[in-house]
C-alpha cells in the first residue's frame, strides 16, 4: 500500500509562493560582494532564497506526479536558446563571478517563468497549484505599502532608512540623488523602497494597468471577499496613482498612458457596455486626481516635460553618451557579446578618462543591452520569444495591454535585465499574462 505524503507539495509551493511575491517588492538583502553600484555588486535577496525554495519544491511536486512531458512549443526552444547564449557569454566575461551571479538569476527567472505558466490553470474548470488573481492581489498588496513610503517621501522630501527593510537614504542635496532641478529648487522624486524613481514607476506603471483591468471587469460582487477585493484595489489604484506622478519617471508615464489607451481599445471592441462604462469612470476619476497632485507642482512637470532644465539636458546628455557607447561595444563583440551583467564593467576597463564607477552606466535599452552583453542571437532568440508569447499566448487578449508596457520600459530603460530585481519581475510579468 502506497504510503501518504506527509508534506502536501500544492499547498506547500502555494503558500512559499505568495510570500516570495511579497518579499519582491523589498530590497532586503545580505551583500556578499560590495560595490559603489548596484550593477558590480553581489546580494542575495530575501525573496530569491523563498524563490529557490519554491523552485525545488515545485520540481519535486512535478517530478513524483511523473506527468507525461507535453510537445515542446517554440516558446520553450527560443527560451532554451536564449539561456544558451547567456551561458555563452560567461565564458569570455571579464568579471566571470558577476557573470555567474547574472545567469544564475537569469536562470531562476526562467524556472519562475516556467512554474507561473505550468502552475496556473488556463480555465476555471481545470485545476492548479496557484490563483493569479490570489497571486496579483499579493503583489499588489506588498507594493501599497511601498506607494504610501513613496507618497510620504514626496511630500516630506525624506526617505527613512530601515535595512531590515532594503530602505536606503537619499538626501535631494547629495549628488547621484534623483532630483528634479526647478526655480523653486531641488525635489526628491519618490523611489519607494527601490532602486531608483525610474524602476518604482515602471512597476507602478505595469501593475497600475493590472490595478485598471481587474476593476473594470469585476461586475456581480456576491461575496464579503469580492467586495473587499473591489475595495481594496480602488484604494491601491488611487494611492499608487499618485505614488506614480510622484516618482516623476517619464517612461512609467508613457508606458501607463499607452497601455490604459490599448486596454480601453480593446474593452470598446469587447462591446461590454458594463466594463466599457466603469472603465472609463475609472479614466475620468484618474484625471481628476492627476490633475489635483499636479497642480501645485506645475513648475516641476514643466521642467521634466520640457527638458530645458540643467539636469534634464545632463540626463538627455548622458542617455546619448549610453547609446553611443552601446555602438562602440557592439561593433566590436556583436557576436558573443562582452558577458552578461558585465557591461559596466567593460566601460570601467575602457575607460582611459578614469571616469567615477558610477558614472559607467547600462545603454537605456534593453535590446541592445542584451545584444552588448550576450550577442546577437541572445538579441534574435529573445525578440522571438516575446513575438510568440505576444501573438499564441493562451492566456487572454488583455495581455497586448500588459505587455506593451513593458515593451515600453524596455525601450527607454535597462533595469528590467541589469538589476536582479528587474529580471524576476520581468518573467514573473511574462508568466502572469
Amino acid at each position: 500500500m502506497k504510503r501518504k505524503s506527509i508534506i502536501s507539495w500544492p499547498r506547500t509551493i502555494e503558500y512559499l509562493f505568495y510570500l516570495f511575491v511579497f518579499l519582491l517588492p523589498w530590497q532586503t538583502k545580505l551583500i556578499l560582494r560590495p560595490s559603489a553600484t548596484n550593477f558590480n555588486e553581489i546580494s542575495l535577496y530575501a525573496s530569491q532564497l523563498v524563490l529557490v525554495l519554491v523552485l525545488v519544491a515545485f520540481f519535486i511536486y512535478k517530478f513524483r506526479r511523473r506527468e507525461t512531458t507535453e510537445k515542446i512549443s517554440w516558446l520553450w526552444i527560443f527560451l532554451a536558446g536564449l539561456e544558451i547564449c547567456v551561458l555563452a557569454s560567461f565564458f569570455w566575461a571579464p568579471d566571470q563571478v558577476l557573470a555567474f551571479y547574472h545567469y544564475i538569476l537569469f536562470l531562476a527567472a526562467i524556472g519562475l517563468f516556467y512554474l507561473l505558466r505550468e502552475g496556473i490553470p488556463d480555465s476555471e474548470y481545470e485545476e492548479g497549484i496557484l490563483d493569479k488573481t490570489k497571486v496579483i492581489l499579493t503583489f499588489l498588496g506588498s507594493l501599497f505599502f511601498q506607494s504610501i513610503l513613496a507618497v510620504y517621501q514626496f511630500l516630506t522630501q525624506s526617505t527613512p532608512v530601515n535595512k531590515y527593510l532594503g530602505l536606503a537614504g537619499h538626501p535631494a542635496d547629495l549628488a547621484g540623488t534623483s532630483v528634479i532641478e526647478a526655480v523653486s529648487g531641488r525635489w526628491l522624486r519618490a523611489y519607494g523602497g527601490m532602486d531608483h524613481p525610474n524602476v518604482f514607476g515602471g512597476v507602478l506603471a505595469v501593475t497600475l494597468v493590472l490595478a485598471a483591468y481587474l476593476l473594470a471587469r469585476k461586475k456581480i460582487m456576491s461575496s464579503r471577499r469580492e467586495i473587499a477585493e473591489s475595495i481594496f484595489l480602488f484604494i491601491f489604484y488611487f494611492i499608487s496613482l499618485f505614488a506614480l506622478f510622484f516618482t516623476f519617471s517619464r517612461a512609467a508615464w508613457l508606458a501607463f498612458a499607452i497601455s490604459l489607451l490599448l486596454l480601453l481599445i480593446i474593452f470598446l471592441i469587447q462591446k461590454d457596455r458594463w466594463v466599457i462604462g466603469r472603465f472609463l469612470a475609472l479614466l475620468f476619476f484618474s484625471a481628476v486626481m492627476l490633475f489635483i497632485a499636479a497642480a501645485p507642482y506645475r513648475d516641476l512637470c514643466q521642467a521634466r516635460i520640457s527638458g530645458e532644465s540643467r539636469l534634464e539636458k545632463r540626463s538627455i546628455d548622458e542617455r546619448e553618451l549610453y547609446l553611443l557607447q552601446s555602438r562602440e561595444i557592439i561593433k566590436k563583440n556583436w557576436l558573443t557579446g562582452v558577458g552578461i551583467g558585465n557591461y559596466p564593467t567593460t566601460l570601467e576597463h575602457q575607460d582611459i578618462e578614469k571616469k567615477a564607477i558610477w558614472e559607467h552606466q547600462p545603454v537605456h535599452n534593453v535590446f541592445l543591452l542584451l545584444w552588448a552583453e550576450s550577442g546577437i542571437f541572445a538579441l534574435v532568440f529573445f525578440a522571438g520569444f516575446l513575438l510568440i508569447l505576444i501573438k499564441k499566448d493562451r492566456r487572454t487578449v488583455f495581455a497586448g495591454s500588459f505587455l506593451i508596457a513593458l515593451l515600453i520600459l524596455m525601450l527607454f530603460d535597462h533595469w528590467l535585465i541589469s538589476l536582479p530585481f528587474g529580471i524576476i519581475f520581468l518573467f514573473l510579468v511574462l508568466g502572469l499574462v
